[in-house]
């Protein structure tokens, strides 16, 4: 701690207040201050560095700087932002310092602070005694499903504290009469806890598509949560019972008025629930449960997503803040068409409304409306998976997000339920294989034609002229051709899905949309993929700058191969950041490229190890400082 104290002086933080052997405050002469947190002996996850900013939030007034450490790894953290930065600056000037603003929390916003590390405990718990116990649950993704399951039903009744049942054998019964883990303490028999279970049972049934849960999507069709045949596979009342009294049994809360009563998930403030939640099914999902998904580190995540709202918001928020004068809604949309557990529609969640409640000066409450409204319309995701949108939908729920329109689709590539040219943002990881798509497949020794391959290529030539050229319509699909020897365009055998799915974002971008894709580097940088590149940004001039193509190419941030490596995919990958053209003579401006060769993490013995510094907190912050290569 001696050399920790010493560093933190360097920096001009010279005041040192001492909280415990690991943790002590270190401010300035103007009272910014860090707290400085050192973990022996542990990793420093996402999760251990989150705890040790929300701790430092229960400082009054709040440290504006967290500096989490184990002695070999760093973690550096804007608190009030809960965002990573790459290194805590020296003193601030007094200019500097204004823009931070001291805030105090509330006793309850503390609490809540307090029960994130007791709630991921409690999560973890529930998920291993739901998988462990073996009740009608095969696998890790099954066992979260089932507490998917449970613990909507818990916010459900929460939210709906007189909702009385219209049917069945529980006909007007109260769902806080039928959900409630002292019934098993009150009962002695095995027949009165099995029908505790089964009334818990018939309650999913009706609760489970309530319309206050519906996605309303583009074409105004509706979509609930849960599928109608859904239901609880659980059986057993022991695992009911310790399930619903680790959601139901959070010890006390003090009221304003300095009363105690039983606390419950309600209580908590901000985001710490769905927080808890999606740390959970980070760690419990299994990329190996025969889904063939995995889902995006969180490094990746945030750094693509404060890449794209710095952009969104350098030349100003009105088109943030923009409403449709006809229907009241806000006209920004972000979607992620493979949007597993909407990683990234959450972080873009998140930064609107940090951004909208911190940021930005005005009528707080149009504000707060604007946001319920954005929750409902603004953040659009879809996946072929069930059990991904099942948990994707829980997981926006539990962020406040209960109606976004997150829905299942047969084949993302294929999707009608959106507009072309009607998103701003399109931020994702789509899936990628060099033959993934194509027109014949092979059943063991025979070849035989893949009907779903021959639409889709030929959907993706629908922009081919009678004469084999690229139209280079705004809305139009060309990337299931390419051009021959002598540049005329023709139906491609088999494609990189990766290549498609550029091509339909372009579709569905407005002019000036951005686009951040995980990309496989060859698509980048191989021979036989510079077409896609022209079709893209175009050819070179004379005059060495780039003419025709759909985009402007911002950014290429390339990533370690560890990066996803425990998905089992052996490609390299980079991050992709295009603006669709305004207009057909925009110019390409200077590229910004960077190479991370760490993210936080390395993968041995297929487990991620946070033995690694995050350079991608360094290469966002050169991103937003103008620097063109770093």
């Amino acid at each position: 701690m001696k050399e920790l104290k010493k560093q933190v002086i360097d920096l001009g933080y010279i005041n040192i207040k001492d909280i415990n052997n690991n943790t002590f405050l270190a401010s300035d002469n103007n009272n910014v201050a860090v707290f400085v947190r050192k973990t022996e002996g542990e990793e420093l996850k996402p999760e251990l560095v989150m705890a040790g900013t929300y701790e430092a939030m229960e400082y009054d007034p709040m440290p504006e700087f967290a500096w989490i450490t184990n002695g070999d790894n760093h973690a550096y953290m804007l608190v009030a932002d809960e965002k990573s930065i790459s290194e805590i600056p020296k003193v601030l000037s007094l200019e500097e310092i204004k823009s931070f603003g001291k805030k105090y929390l509330t006793e309850k916003e503390k609490w809540s602070l307090r029960k994130y590390h007791d709630l991921q405990e409690t999560f973890d718990a529930i998920h291993e005694l739901i998988y462990s116990s073996k009740d009608h649950v095969d696998s890790k993704n099954d066992a979260i499903d089932e507490f998917c399951k449970l613990i909507f039903m818990e916010v459900f009744k929460l939210n709906h504290p007189d909702y009385r049942f219209k049917e069945g054998k529980i006909l007007d019964k109260y769902l806080s009469e039928v959900l409630d883990y002292r019934l098993f303490q009150k009962t002695s028999t095995k027949e009165e806890k099995k029908e505790i279970v089964e009334n818990i049972r018939e309650a999913f049934k009706e609760i489970k598509n309530h319309p206050d849960y519906d996605s309303i999507l583009d074409d105004g069709s509706r979509v609930p949560i849960f599928s109608n045949d859904d239901y609880l596979k659980l059986e057993n009342p022991s695992v009911y019972k310790e399930i619903l009294e680790s959601l139901q049994n959070l010890g006390n809360i003090t009221n304003e008025d300095g009363t105690e009563r039983p606390a419950t998930l309600m209580d908590l403030s901000g985001d710490i629930l769905g927080r808890v939640f999606d740390v959970m099914l980070r760690g419990k999902f299994d990329s190996k449960g025969g889904l063939g998904i995995y889902l995006t580190p969180r490094q990746v995540t945030e750094a693509a997503v404060e890449m794209v709202f710095y952009d969104l918001i350098k030349d100003g928020t009105e088109k943030i803040i923009e409403v449709d004068p006809q229907t009241g809604i806000p006209t920004i949309r972000f979607a992620d068409l493979c949007c597993g557990s909407v990683g990234f529609i959450i972080k873009c969640l998140l930064e609107m409304k940090n951004l909208l409640f911190n940021k930005l000066t005005g009528d707080k409450e149009y504000y707060k409306d604007l946001f319920e409204k954005m929750k409902e319309h603004c953040f659009i995701g879809a996946d072929n998976s069930p059990g991904m949108i099942l948990k994707a939908r829980i997981n926006m729920a539990l962020h406040g997000a209960s109606k976004a329109p997150i829905f299942q689709t047969k084949d993302s590539l294929r999707i009608e339920h959106i507009k072309p040219e009607s998103l701003d943002v399109a931020i994702t990881n789509p899936p990628f294989a060099k033959n993934g798509v194509a027109k014949q497949v092979k059943s063991g020794k025979k070849t035989i034609d893949s009907p779903d391959g021959i639409e889709i290529i030929s959907m993706y030539s629908e922009d081919i002229d009678e004469n084999g050229k690229s139209k280079m319509s705004s809305t139009g699909l060309s990337l299931g051709s390419k051009p021959d020897s002598r540049g005329i365009w023709k139906e491609v055998n088999s494609i990189d899905p990766a290549v498609l799915f550029i091509d339909k974002y372009m579709q569905l971008l407005k002019p000036g949309g951005l686009l951040m894709i995980v990309v496989p580097d060859g698509i980048l940088s191989n021979s036989g993929y510079k077409y896609v590149r022209e079709y893209l940004i175009g050819k070179k001039n004379l005059n060495n700058e780039f003419e025709g193509g759909k985009a402007i190419l911002k950014a290429v941030v390339s990533l370690p191969q560890e990066t996803f490596g425990l998905s089992g995919a052996g490609a390299k990958t980079s991050l992709l950041y295009l603006q669709k053209k305004k207009h057909h003579g925009e110019k390409q401006e200077s590229v910004f490229m960077a190479v991370a060769d760490n993210v936080g993490f390395s993968v041995k013995q297929n487990v991620e190890k946070f033995d690694r510094p995050n350079d991608l907190n360094e290469i966002v912050e050169a991103y937003k400082n103008g620097v063109n290569n770093h």
